[in-house]
């Protein structure tokens, strides 16, 4: 995040005084209210503490919170776990930066057959079993709200797989000790993409290879699937970076505007100068000098309601 820091600091955003961090130990997800979960449920205290601190400190002004990847997640759980007093009083803004609303089919793929990030020499099937164990990483399977029950994202010589079809993926897979947490903690805490009501934009790439469809043949799942690709960001499906646009377009009391910058992968959304442009032309519109919170174009196409989207 060093070149968003540094474009932050630059506008005159000082660390520790006007900018703040709230890393996250990504292995770890959340569950629904009222399921144990510790890690999780401490960071969402801490990140309150810490918005209402970085408030205090400054004389009480909102803060516009700035998430990056499934950081946007963790807000979007924040926001609706406390009331709509405490969100008017404390969050002017927020920014969500390639947020994987609805998950992404590339998490198929992960506890399938393993997935190595592009890091050479690695075999995806030494890291499967350590991938597996990630809470987050079974939080980011596509959501069967959004990604539907017709079309395959799996196909086998066995049977196809469609967002509906994941336990019986998990347990296809070998990964049967996946298909409680699963039902239990993943479907009740994704099956309604609720608005927070508070103004968001949303900063996304497009025109990027995403798998959109994996195919493997009578090798089994231990060998790498041959892939159709879609759009989307690299990581994300577009499909699930737009979900929230179908979604809350309708919410009379959701400001929401996406934005869309062509060849702009999963993570240099955080380093491409369009990007970043875009990022502090909304801090600047919102309020030059209110906080931000970091949690890990220019031509609108379509208006509705209090919805727009921006291509750049």
């Amino acid at each position: 995040m060093a070149p968003l820091v540094q474009s932050l600091e630059e506008i005159g955003y000082v660390d520790n005084k006007t900018l703040f961090g709230a890393p996250y130990d990504f292995r770890y997800g959340l569950a629904p209210q009222g399921h144990p979960c510790h890690v999780g449920s401490k960071y969402l205290q801490d990140l309150k503490h810490l918005i209402e601190t970085a408030s205090a400190l400054n004389g009480g002004k909102p803060v516009i919170l700035l998430s990056h990847s499934l950081g946007g997640l963790f807000v979007h759980q924040l926001l609706l776990r406390n009331t709509l007093s405490w969100r008017q009083k404390f969050i002017k803004h927020f920014i969500a930066l390639s947020t994987p609303w609805a998950g992404t089919v590339q998490e198929m793929l992960t506890f399938a057959s393993g997935y190595t990030l592009g890091v050479p020499l690695v075999k995806p099937l030494l890291v499967r079993q350590e991938q597996r164990s990630s809470e987050s990483n079974l939080w980011l399977m596509p959501c069967p709200n959004i990604f539907g029950h017709v079309r395959p994202l799996v196909i086998t010589p066995n049977g196809n797989y469609t967002a509906k079809d994941i336990p019986k993926f998990l347990n296809d897979i070998g990964f049967s000790e996946g298909v409680s947490p699963y039902k239990t903690r993943i479907i009740p805490l994704v099956e309604e993409l609720k608005a927070p009501q508070v103004p968001i934009t949303c900063i996304i790439g497009s025109g990027v290879d995403t798998p959109e469809t994996l195919f493997y043949d009578h090798r089994g799942f231990d060998k790498q699937p041959s892939i159709i690709w879609g759009d989307g960001d690299g990581t994300v499906n577009s499909l699930s970076l737009l979900a929230v646009q179908s979604e809350w377009m309708k919410e009379k009391n959701q400001q929401l505007k996406m934005v869309r910058i062509k060849g702009v992968s999963h993570t240099d959304v955080l380093s491409d100068q369009r990007s970043l442009d875009q990022i502090l032309s909304v801090v600047s519109d919102v309020n030059s000098d209110v906080l931000v919170v970091r949690s890990a174009l220019v031509n609108d196409k379509e208006r509705v309601a209090n919805n727009k989207i921006a291509t750049l």
